[in-house]
């Protein structure tokens, strides 16, 4: 999926994979030597948080925004902290670090 040193502490990238309609877009968080993992999108108004990882609304390890309505995310549970997004939160994808690989693990 990606490699943990692609992925600055305090850092987010995109990875997806399919085609078309049938993407699946994920953004990938790290802090520190722990990794989150979130469907690009967002839970407030459905459409994807950003469309590049440039375009990405964050403060390292502490939040990330949708740049559409600026619904603010924790970093570490995805949980809506301010905007149009109380009671809503970003959809996890449980990820960890084996070695130098971050991968899809399985929940908890």
């Amino acid at each position: 999926m990606a490699s943990l040193h692609e992925l600055a502490d305090g850092g987010a990238l995109f990875w997806s994979q399919g085609e078309g309609k049938q993407t699946f877009r994920l953004i990938v968080l790290r802090s520190g030597d722990d990794v989150f993992g979130y469907v690009n999108r967002c839970a407030h108004f459905g459409v994807p948080l950003a469309e590049k990882v440039e375009q990405l609304i964050f403060k390292p390890s502490q939040s990330l925004s949708c740049n559409v309505h600026y619904a603010r995310y924790g970093w570490r549970d995805g949980s809506c902290q301010d905007g149009e997004c109380d009671g809503e939160g970003l959809l996890l994808v449980p990820l960890e670090a084996r070695d130098d690989a971050v991968v899809i693990s399985a929940p908890q």
